[in-house]
């Protein structure tokens, strides 16, 4: 009972969705959405919004259902099978390591910006220096200590740490508004809201960190066994989170675009340079008390998302574990803190890895989005499975024909998939196969039940849609996009969900 008292209750929840969003999206991807979009980068957001509010009304009927740890790491195990789940599993795993180093890469990147003569030895030719790969390191083992105390400690501090990351952007947004406001700057390049088409507006979505701001929306049903009075807290934070974010965002958005001197958009979006863009944009206007203000906060943002990734990831490691997905050291769990510290400690060592081989964030951000949008595209898969499954339904329903929603999302995020980028599609899908064949071997050396056979067709599918995926990329980049490649993507999209869906339960 004391330990159900002391549990975090809605404001801890809303703060953990709040928190993660608000990281190092805010600080950039404003600016890189424009350079993509132009002014029509506001209906980006948008869209990626309403997309996000969708599954976080799916998701939180799950939760309420599977008050579980982790959750959104084991939404194919709970409806199909640890096989097919181990696969988007270890993709939800594995953007949580890349997106730790990511906070802190942004945060170094903005330190480096500070004082000019030392910018070099930190970030050199849009890449971190040895150094500044030292200075991240350090800033993630921070993360490590806050969260090895425990959630308690843990949500303390984020919860601080959160109400400076609302009130610091909308005060920004609202003060570059006031000191400097171009609508024509919405529609300098070409003469049109949108200059590059329709189709940038979804590309932004994928590119420019757009919907890996949003995708922290998740983070509250990963700690649902810890928070109090989860049946409502959940759903709660789960949406008001998205709301609450997509109104900052969309401030920051029309406020960087309708505050840049209409000189600098002579040469176009494309045109358009900086390295700290809201704090450079500030010091244009002679706003040079809230440059120091962002340079500070960008010592908070980024580490606030980079923290709660990190616990995030520990527990998505953690359960995967205690369900013999992952060697079994890390399903291990600290009864005084409902954690396993092994996990958070592995968690750390991986992160750490991962920053060698990616040192600029838009770089490490796109290839993220593509990792969560793997992620995604297992909830509407999930829910439709247990939506059908008459034996254990879902309590609640928040959408009316929400398997219709279900599809519908399902094609939406497959698309953004396939624009993702052909080299990000060849990864994700190389690091998902050898995973896999590390899973066999684990699981055949631990002399477990379930031969080869039954392994492979119970999670065949997940492969050939992410092969897919990769086809129609280089198909779309040599021909270009017709009305016949979308009828027959759309078609054979709509194929693989009854694939996916249908794929082999095991319980």
């Amino acid at each position: 009972m004391e330990k159900k008292l002391n549990s975090p209750g809605l404001f801890s929840a809303i703060a953990l969705s709040v928190g993660t969003m608000m990281g190092s999206g805010w600080l950039f991807a404003s600016y890189y959405a424009s350079k993509a979009a132009g002014g029509a980068s506001i209906f980006s957001w948008i869209i990626g919004a309403v997309a996000v509010l969708i599954m976080a009304l799916l998701l939180a009927e799950i939760a309420i259902k599977y008050p579980v740890n982790g959750l959104f790491t084991r939404l194919i195990s709970i409806s199909h099978n640890q096989h097919f789940g181990f696969v988007t599993g270890i993709s939800n795993w594995l953007l949580g390591l890349i997106v730790i180093p990511s906070e802190a890469m942004a945060t170094t990147q903005y330190i480096a910006s500070i004082y000019t003569p030392l910018t070099p030895h930190i970030f050199h030719d849009g890449a971190l220096t040895a150094i500044g790969v030292l200075i991240v390191g350090i800033f993630m083992l921070l993360y490590t200590l806050i969260n090895y105390w425990g959630i308690q400690f843990f949500a303390k501090i984020n919860n601080s740490i959160t109400l400076l990351k609302i009130i610091i952007p909308i005060a920004t947004a609202v003060t570059i508004l006031i000191a400097a406001f171009h609508s024509g700057n919405f529609t300098a390049e070409k003469h049109a809201f949108a200059p590059f088409g329709a189709g940038s507006v979804f590309s932004a979505i994928v590119s420019c960190g757009i919907f890996y701001s949003f995708f922290g929306f998740q983070v509250a049903a990963s700690f649902t066994a810890e928070l109090k009075n989860p049946k409502r807290n959940v759903p709660i934070a789960l949406v008001s989170s998205v709301i609450i974010v997509l109104v900052i965002y969309l401030l920051l958005q029309i406020a960087f675009i309708g505050a840049l001197p209409p000189h600098m958009l002579d040469g176009g979006w494309q045109g358009l340079n900086f390295e700290s863009p809201l704090a450079q944009l500030s010091g244009l206007l002679g706003l040079n008390v809230l440059a120091v203000i962002l340079y500070a906060d960008a010592l908070v943002s980024p580490s606030g998302t980079g923290l709660i990734y990190m616990g995030a990831s520990t527990r998505m490691l953690n359960e995967m574990a205690k369900h013999k997905q992952m060697p079994k050291v890390f399903a291990k769990t600290n009864p005084k803190i409902a954690m396993s510290r092994a996990s958070l400690i592995f968690t750390f060592i991986c992160s750490l890895v991962l920053i060698i081989f990616f040192r600029n964030w838009q770089l490490i951000a796109s290839l993220t989005t593509t990792f969560i949008l793997i992620s995604c595209v297992a909830l509407p898969i999930a829910y439709c499975k247990l939506k059908a499954n008459k034996n254990e339904p879902l309590p609640l329903s928040y959408l009316p024909c929400s398997q219709l929603f279900a599809f519908v999302i399902y094609l939406f995020l497959t698309y953004l998939l396939m624009i993702s980028g052909i080299t990000n599609l060849a990864i994700a899908l190389v690091l998902h196969i050898a995973f896999f064949v590390l899973y066999i071997i684990m699981h055949r050396k631990n002399e477990q039940k379930d031969s080869l056979g039954l392994m492979l067709s119970a999670s065949w599918g997940i492969f050939l849609y992410l092969a897919f995926e990769l086809i129609a990329a280089i198909i779309l980049k040599n021909t270009g996009s017709s009305v016949l490649f979308y009828s027959l993507f759309f078609i054979v999209s709509a194929l693989f969900y009854v694939v996916l869906v249908k794929q082999k339960r095991i319980s």
